[in-house]
């Protein structure tokens, strides 16, 4: 293994932990399944520990590290109902699928949407979005969201980027 390939396992083991799936793999998160595929075959020619049969035991070690979490990613991102549940908790700042993040920055807490909602009825509609997306349902959760922000006296940014997270969620099962 050269220097550069040396460093750039180097500089993947240092950032991984702060990478999302779509960032190991690096593609964008309207990636379709082929682009996907292509990506993850890319990234196994450059970091698959069988393309380094000559990598010393700590770099191996690394290069195994890396190549595990893209395939982590692969295995999430080309399965559409895993997919939609990551970038569902992609939005709530989750990087990992089953996996716990490390907590927000200081100052930056991820809030439920019933935390987002400040009337009554908004808070009604948010904790019914919620089930709704846990079962799946997609479709009537994004309308319960809807009906959440127009419950709201005041347009929520945070609940806006919500809606937004569920659209690409949807997007990219397909409905």
């Amino acid at each position: 293994m050269d220097e550069l390939d040396r460093a750039r396992v180097l500089a993947w083991d240092d950032t991984l932990d702060e990478a999302n799936y779509y960032e190991v793999l690096g593609v964008l998160e309207i990636a379709d399944e082929l682009a996907i595929r292509q990506a993850f075959h890319e990234f196994s020619a450059a970091f698959h520990p069988d393309a380094h049969p000559e990598a010393e035991s700590e770099l191996a070690s690394l290069l195994r590290r890396v190549f595990q979490r893209g395939a982590e990613a692969y295995r999430i991102l080309s399965h559409p109902e895993l997919r939609a549940d990551y970038d569902m908790a992609l939005a709530k700042g989750q990087l990992r699928l089953g996996v716990p993040s490390a907590p927000p920055p200081s100052g930056s807490v991820v809030k439920s949407l019933d935390d987002l909602c400040r009337s009554a009825s908004g808070k009604l509609h948010a904790r019914e979005a919620d089930r709704l997306i846990s079962a799946g349902n997609l479709a009537a959760a994004k309308r319960e969201l809807m009906l959440a922000m127009r419950s709201e006296d005041t347009a929520s940014l945070e609940l806006r980027e919500r809606l937004e997270a569920l659209d690409i969620a949807m997007f990219a099962m397909g409905n």
